[in-house]
């Protein structure tokens, strides 16, 4: 039986909506037809599972791999030209590969930027946004309650259990614990930490009645509703942060200069698929990242976080 390129599908659909862009030029010249691709090493979040990250980013990296002129790979070193088997990793995992450049361009949740940027790696230099406006994508914490509970502000949560996600988690274990205390709720003191493992599962754990609270990410909570995962009469919203950055991608200081610059610019000019703008509502491109000002909110938990570590 033949095999279908993965790309090949995805290029298809972006030439039908108008999606991949030229390969950039070099005096003139057209970068694909005159250098040889660049193997790049790829990993995503573990937020989806691999058709499904596939299937939402599918566009993005065929539209890289002809554009900036780059065969993507995972860690195993098989194209995803071939294969839906994208690293998804879990953040540890995530983390320690993009630190030591086994993952070269990465998505990036952004409790971990910090951490990679104080391990001596580049800061995102992409994020979604809004192209008309150049604003970049941001979520908030949120904490969540049933709808049908007496909870209706964070200190009605007292004594009660809150899920946390992951301990690496910024909107789901780092920012409460920078933020919650202000609220009158000091994690382990005025409520019960409970760690579900996932926003998705922070949020289904609330609908049926296993934590009474959930701290999780608004972008991922909305992302849920979209996919008809959770209904808006299910939960209630009951407090809200300062705004976050939101997923960004990172490129490690490995990469060549010309492949990063290649990067970058196919980056830019990818107009986000119908499907990718139905999940972000609001977002149609790439804008580009400045990081004391976008993570100004990220940074703020992490530097409390890694004060009270002290």
């Amino acid at each position: 039986m033949k095999v279908v390129s993965w790309f090949a599908f995805a290029a298809c659909a972006a030439i039908t909506t108008g999606a991949v862009a030229q390969a950039p030029t070099a005096g003139g010249r057209n970068v694909n037809a005159s250098t040889s691709r660049y193997p790049l090493v790829l990993a995503m979040p573990k937020t989806y599972g691999k058709t499904e990250t596939m299937g939402i980013w599918g566009g993005y990296f065929s539209h890289l791999s002809q554009c900036a002129n780059v065969s993507l790979r995972n860690q195993l070193g098989e194209s995803l030209e071939q294969s839906t088997n994208v690293d998804t990793l879990a953040e540890k995992d995530l983390i320690e590969a993009v630190k030591a450049g086994k993952a070269q361009l990465a998505q990036v949740n952004p409790g971990l930027v910090p951490q990679i940027v104080a391990a001596g790696q580049p800061a995102p230099f992409a994020v979604p946004g809004e192209k008309a406006s150049a604003k970049p994508n941001s979520y908030r914490l949120i904490l969540l309650a049933r709808t049908d509970s007496p909870y209706r502000k964070p200190a009605d949560l007292a004594g009660k259990k809150i899920a946390h996600t992951t301990q690496t988690s910024n909107s789901g274990n780092l920012a409460p614990r920078a933020l919650f205390p202000a609220l009158g709720l000091v994690p382990e003191k005025n409520y019960e930490v409970v760690f579900s493992g996932g926003h998705e599962r922070s949020v289904v754990g609330v609908m049926h009645g296993f934590y009474d609270g959930a701290a999780v990410a608004s972008d991922l909570f909305q992302r849920m509703v979209v996919k008809g995962d959770v209904r808006m009469s299910s939960v209630r919203v009951i407090w809200e942060s300062p705004p976050f950055m939101t997923e960004s991608w990172i490129m490690t200081k490995d990469v060549p200069a010309d492949v990063q610059a290649r990067v970058r610019n196919c980056t830019f000019n990818y107009q986000f698929s119908p499907n990718l703008k139905k999940l972000l509502p609001g977002n149609d491109v790439f804008v580009p990242v400045k990081y004391e000002r976008d993570f100004a909110t990220v940074l703020e938990v992490y530097n409390k976080t890694q004060a009270a570590a002290k």
